[in-house]
């Protein structure tokens, strides 16, 4: 017959291990929780959502786009912006160039230079071998020079086109109001220009 003791032992040891399994899988169990915990942790860090990346790759575009239209700005062009802001910040402190055609003088002509005594006819000295001239344009297109030469003729001004070739392959046409001899007349001539708003550069010529 078995003892009452060993089987009271064998009750304790069973027992025992209950305890022992029971604490396995709590443990195992609450490692299943912690990690369910880390991963929906996890999981609720969102990706960027798209239209946050769309907008990135319109910004950089755009920046692209710039820098090539930057580079294919040509030097010229940079400098001929700058002459031109230069110009029109100067509009107000000094006076703006009065000529913008090109001049092409002959050896025997030079240009007087424009001051008070040479818009004054009573002051500008001519020799008998000199005449003077008003040269009111340069054209490369000779259309131009003969329709400049039209409206002259409409202003009843003794108008010429002189036609140069200051080197091969190039012709200008040379629009020129005189000869003048006479000073009140040469005076004359260049105010009525002034006031159709034609300018005017005054050069003498030796005959």
């Amino acid at each position: 017959m078995a003892s009452p003791y060993n089987g009271g032992h064998h009750l304790s040891a069973t027992g025992s291990t209950g305890n022992s399994m029971t604490r396995d899988y709590a443990k195992k169990s609450s490692g299943r929780r912690t990690t369910k915990r880390q991963t929906k942790k996890r999981s609720g860090h969102q990706d960027a959502p798209g239209w946050l990346w769309l907008l990135a790759g319109v910004l950089i575009g755009a920046l692209v786009m710039g820098l090539m239209q930057l580079s294919e700005v040509s030097p010229e062009d940079i400098e001929n912006a700058a002459s031109e802001d230069g110009t029109d910040s100067q509009g107000n402190s000094g006076p703006k160039p009065r000529f913008h055609f090109y001049t092409l003088l002959r050896d025997s002509e030079v240009i007087v230079p424009d001051t008070p005594d040479a818009n004054n006819k009573a002051t500008l000295p001519v020799a008998d071998d000199e005449v003077f001239l008003l040269q009111v344009g340069s054209f490369k297109n000779s259309r131009d020079a003969d329709s400049l030469r039209a409206r002259l003729l409409m202003l009843n001004l003794s108008a010429s086109i002189e036609t140069v070739s200051p080197r091969r392959n190039e012709t200008w046409h040379r629009v020129l109001v005189g000869p003048f001899s006479d000073r009140p007349e040469l005076a004359d001539a260049r105010s009525r220009l002034s006031n159709n708003g034609i300018e005017s550069l005054l050069l003498k010529r030796k005959q």
